[in-house]
């Protein structure tokens, strides 16, 4: 099958003074006309992709932009210039916003003003935000923008020892002997090439929060073991050189932006050539022909080494149909997939197993037609052998290779009780509360939920932070309901229950920890967790220091009857770090919209059950990510979700109209109106906020 496959910055300028001589005799001289000379501060703002049409905001020590420009944004290849006004001195401050909000603000300092008739380069990455952070007292580096002062002495030293600490990692990708993370110009990664060695430093090394310090540390995308950063007084320890078959993926990922850009640029009725609809348990709905633009994008048997693209259980077809369908894709804007983690080829690994190549998780990045972020995550192999001279890489789009379709993530939910007499904690069990715990999604209507031994029945997840018996989940009671239930937390598969009490479904989550309100100190307050199965308790021994970025868990899946040998067993790595209960006030939540609220006013003409067509609106907040889900609680009596409904890209509102949403009307029980938003995260955790009125 060839399923999407078939075989074969402006320049700066230097001012010039023209002088021009006296004509036509006589004593009189004409004065020289001087072209103005402009100084100015140049730079990209990329993550290891560039990050394009961000906005950058760039302030002097009086707090005022130092620009002649009224408005600064970065350019498709991440790069900006700031023509500085006359008598403008350093330092000078730089903070650039990702529009999609995917990122949190980006910072950088420039300590010197650069001279007449020349550019000074400030770049803004991850690496530089985070040195800058250093100097700020609570970590933040928007405080040193607020202070309008920077110690250079201070900034400089932290460089240094950052530095030192990158210096194997420096060697070994052949970086300048001078890099430098705020100076050094930086290429980055996009459709239209590779990045070049500064921009490759920023695919290698990645700046995260160490979830047993809660201070900045730097990883590798094959090493997330977190090394903490250096400051001005501590040098820090050395972080480990990456794997050599690192170094290659640079150009592969500009391969890959460069051929979904061409494929997206096709309208969808040439695009899409044939599709064909299968049973939900063998993939679904799948795109099996393709415009020539949209081939070669993924391996295939007849062009990378006989491997044909799966993940999770579906084809590329299968994977993709969602986006290759959609119209509102034509014109979509890939930016060079951002590369979360390597590993290497396993010496010791079958030939043609996929442990036996190397391999990388590709975020890869999207805008849609309206500007609308959107991402897929997925798994390319560097297959020997296979690159050409129409494509030079080797490295291949495969998936994951895995049968069924599982996951996990993280969780970090803001939950707001909208009833003034139930917001305290001295007052109810359900108050607002910002809470944290893990999500493991397994399919059991999806690909590879049926085998010789029947259908799904049970999975056990074992792994880093867990119940030492592991986590097991059964197959929902509710016909609609796709993903499986946590049955126990003692790894049996003979005695459990779903949800807990066998009367509660949609119960996919573990809860760690949660906060004793949302406003105040009680933000950053841990409180007592309920004595609820879905919570963690003393006697489970759940360790979160455990449950950190590439933690791998294995789920083992049993069908029918079988209770003794699985009939698959599977990886999954966490792709994000915890976020800790504490900190969720600092993230940006969107709000409820004036229709949402009428629908949570006990005394309005919504109060009754609400069986069709109830609107749910919400104020974007512009630092936060999309909403993708709306999910109401259908059973006030057990607190049961219903199925999610889907929000189109961009929008701010969706009608509940299914008999799945039907709203309870509300009542003197525990979960009388309860509501679910989902956020479009795109970093592989899962952000949700709930608004209940009990």
């Amino acid at each position: 099958m060839k399923l999407l496959t078939r075989s074969p910055a402006a320049s700066l300028m230097s001012a010039v003074v023209l002088t021009l001589a006296g004509c036509g005799g006589g004593s009189t001289s004409i004065p020289p006309v001087v072209t103005p000379v402009n100084i100015t501060l140049v730079g990209t703002a990329a993550t290891g992709a560039a990050l394009s049409n961000a906005t950058v905001n760039i302030t002097d020590s009086s707090g005022t932009t130092p620009c002649q420009e009224t408005a600064i944004t970065t350019t498709a290849l991440g790069s900006y210039t700031c023509t500085l006004q006359s008598g403008k001195t350093a330092p000078f401050f730089v903070v650039v916003t990702d529009p999609t909000g995917n990122t949190p603000p980006m910072v950088s300092v420039a300590t010197q003003t650069p001279t007449a008739g020349t550019a000074l380069t400030v770049n803004v990455t991850p690496l530089t935000t985070a040195i800058v952070a250093q100097l700020a007292t609570d970590g933040d580096p928007l405080s040193v923008v607020s202070s309008q002062s920077v110690d250079a002495a201070a900034l400089a030293q932290i460089t240094t020892n950052v530095l030192a600490q990158l210096a194997d990692v420096l060697t070994s990708i052949g970086a300048p002997t001078d890099y430098n993370p705020f100076t050094t110009s930086i290429t980055a990664a996009s459709a239209a090439g590779a990045g070049n060695t500064a921009d490759l430093i920023l695919d290698v090394v990645k700046v995260v929060t160490d979830p047993a310090t809660g201070e900045l540390a730097l990883t590798t995308i094959d090493n997330p073991t977190p090394i903490a950063l250096a400051t001005a007084t501590t040098s820090g320890a050395t972080v480990a050189a990456p794997d050599n078959g690192v170094s290659s993926l640079s150009q592969a990922v500009s391969i890959a932006a460069k051929a979904f850009n061409a494929c997206f640029a096709v309208p969808t009725s040439s695009r899409v050539l044939g599709t064909a609809a299968y049973p939900q348990s063998a993939g679904g709905l799948d795109v099996q022909d393709v415009a020539a633009a949209c081939q070669d994008m993924v391996a295939d048997s007849a062009n990378a080494a006989g491997i044909n693209y799966l993940h999770n259980g579906y084809s590329a077809g299968q994977q993709f149909y969602g986006l290759l369908t959609s119209n509102t894709m034509t014109g979509a804007q890939f930016s060079a997939p951002e590369i979360m983690a390597f590993y290497p080829a396993d010496g010791s690994a079958a030939a043609g197993s996929p442990a036996a190549y190397d391999r990388a998780i590709l975020n890869i990045r999207y805008l849609d037609a309206n500007g609308n972020p959107g991402n897929v995550i997925t798994v390319a192999s560097n297959l020997p052998g296979t690159s050409s001279t129409e494509r030079p890489t080797s490295w291949w789009l495969t998936g994951n290779q895995q049968a069924v379709d599982t996951s996990v993530r993280l969780n970090i939910r803001r939950v707001e009780q909208l009833n003034p007499a139930f917001v305290s904690t001295t007052n109810s069990t359900r108050f607002s509360t910002y809470q944290a715990g893990m999500q493991f999604n397994v399919n059991a209507k999806g690909p590879g939920s049926v085998n010789a031994d029947g259908t799904l029945n049970f999975a056990r997840v074992t792994g880093p932070g867990l119940p030492a018996g592991g986590l097991v989940y059964k197959t929902s009671s509710q016909t609609s309901q796709a993903s499986m239930d946590l049955f126990n937390k003692t790894g049996s598969l003979s005695e459990g229950a779903q949800c807990g009490n066998g009367t509660t479904f949609n119960c996919p989550n573990l809860w760690f920890t949660r906060t004793a309100g949302t406003s105040g100190t009680a933000a950053s307050t841990l409180t007592a967790n309920p004595t609820s199965f879905l919570w963690a308790q003393p006697s489970d021994a759940v360790d979160t220091s455990l449950i950190v970025k590439g933690a791998r868990y294995q789920i083992e899946l049993f069908y029918g009857a079988n209770t003794t040998t699985p009939g698959h067993s599977v990886t999954k790595v966490l792709l994000s770090d915890l976020v800790p209960t504490t900190l969720g006030v600092n993230l940006p939540w969107n709000t409820l919209g004036t229709k949402s609220l009428a629908a949570f006013d006990p005394n309005g003409s919504l109060a009754g059950v609400q069986t069709s067509s109830l609107e749910m609106d919400w104020v974007q907040n512009i630092a936060a990510q999309q909403i993708a889900t709306v999910q109401p609680v259908i059973n006030a009596t057990n607190g049961s979700f219903g199925t999610a409904k889907t929000v189109p890209r961009g929008a701010t509102s969706v009608v509940l109209n299914n008999p799945d949403h039907i709203i309870p009307a509300f009542a003197t029980d525990s979960a009388s109106r309860t509501i679910l938003f989902g956020y479009r995260m795109t970093d592989g955790s899962n952000k949700t906020s709930v608004y209940m009125y009990n």
